[in-house]
């Protein structure tokens, strides 16, 4: 219980923070900052209909899709994540912390992918691109930041369009630092190996083959001071599935001795989600 009110409360801030980074240093300046909350910002632009409602009715279909990929917890969240920010869009004034435009580039970007980063990390997202980005990285192994600046690139040359280029440029300035951010944040590498030294074993096998389904290789080994009869278990799982993992080794063996390392390639039979 106490693990759920902590993610709560990390999310509803993080999605505050991306409402402060946003109307605070993006939209004074005309910075799009790609994705759905670009696509409510042009609307908001022409028609003045307020961002948090735009941002709210466009994750709709969007999360219907995350709930078939991605699970009802990941969707919990993010819907958690989504209304708190169309709150905060709403509650924040607009209204320029600097009339330095290349400073509330790369500021607002970071903050921004800061938040979304924490967010994902946390088991949700913030909604709108996020969600692709998060299936497609799942099936295909690319950065969650990288994805999200492509799918941004249509945006981005919508608001050249819009806003004139030099404008835009800052634009890209932005976005690259927030999938930056993103990936320092949540990702630097989709796989990762997990070896771990329990005593016990079968336990923790049934605990993690119930949470996701991969393979587990199972050594027999012995503590080298008490002589203790320990099992080595070692798998591979997606970044995005980490935190459930450590929180179940928790539950079911809190002295167990688990060492996660980074994994550049994985050959064989692995599932992707």
């Amino acid at each position: 219980m106490f693990r759920l009110i902590y993610q709560i409360i990390l999310v509803g801030l993080c999605s505050m923070l991306f409402g402060f980074a946003y109307n605070t240093f993006l939209i004074p300046h005309k910075l799009a900052s790609g994705g759905v909350t670009g696509i409510a910002f042009f609307i908001h632009h022409y028609l003045h209909v307020n961002t948090g409602l735009i941002v709210l009715l466009i994750n709709i279909p969007l999360l219907l899709l995350g709930i078939k990929y991605l699970g009802k917890r990941f969707i919990f969240f993010t819907i958690y994540s989504v209304v708190v920010l169309s709150i905060s869009l709403k509650v924040f004034p607009i209204h320029a912390i600097t009339n330095d435009i290349l400073l509330s580039s790369i500021i607002g970007g970071a903050l921004y992918g800061l938040a979304v980063g924490l967010v994902i990390r946390t088991g949700g997202s913030t909604g709108g691109t996020d969600i692709v980005s998060l299936i497609l990285s799942q099936k295909k192994n690319i950065q969650v930041g990288f994805l999200s600046a492509c799918m941004n690139l249509l945006v981005v040359g919508t608001s050249g369009f819009i806003f004139g280029w030099d404008i835009t440029l800052y634009t890209v300035i932005a976005i690259y630092v927030a999938g930056r951010a993103v990936d320092m944040v949540y990702t630097t590498q989709n796989k990762l190996t997990l070896r771990i030294v329990t005593e016990k074993g079968e336990e923790l096998i049934d605990a993690l083959i119930h949470l996701h389904s991969r393979g587990i290789t199972v050594h027999n080994a012995e503590g080298a001071y008490a002589h203790n009869p320990k099992k080595v278990l070692t798998t591979v799982i997606t970044r995005f599935e980490l935190n459930e993992t450590k929180h179940t080794i928790k539950i079911t063996d809190p002295n167990a001795f688990v060492n996660i390392s980074q994994t550049l390639e994985v050959m064989g039979r692995f599932r992707k989600n």
